[in-house]
């Protein structure tokens, strides 16, 4: 992904699908959807399934369901792109905040972290 040349609505045009999508694959509890889009060959190796349900385990009852709210910034670099989202939180009057690392591979867009903080 050539970040470094294209604007922050090209950026999010081609970004935010991805991300809406393993947010609401975490809304649904669902770990495969979740990792849909990781860049790891096998990311079920560095975020096992059970590693996902006990997140889930420890936060979903305490903050609920997660929705991307306000662009936050979008930070380029050469290889990859990182975009920073406020986070909405069903259970929390304060958003939160949401950071996704994206990077180009073999020709698509994919995930390669992902983050909230609250």
């Amino acid at each position: 992904m050539e970040a470094m040349n294209l604007s922050d609505d090209d950026i999010l045009a081609v970004v935010k699908p991805l991300a809406e999508h393993t947010e609401q694959a975490w809304n649904e509890k669902n770990y495969h959807e979740f990792i849909r889009y990781f860049i790891e060959e096998d990311p079920t190796e560095n975020f096992p399934e059970d590693e996902f349900y006990r997140q889930i385990e420890e936060n979903y009852n305490l903050h609920g369901q997660h929705t991307i709210a306000d662009l936050v910034a979008i930070h380029r670099n050469p290889d990859h792109v990182i975009v920073l989202w406020k986070v909405d939180l069903e259970k929390r009057p304060e958003p939160g905040l949401l950071i996704y690392g994206f990077r180009e591979h073999e020709g698509q867009v994919f995930i390669e972290g992902c983050a909230y903080h609250a």
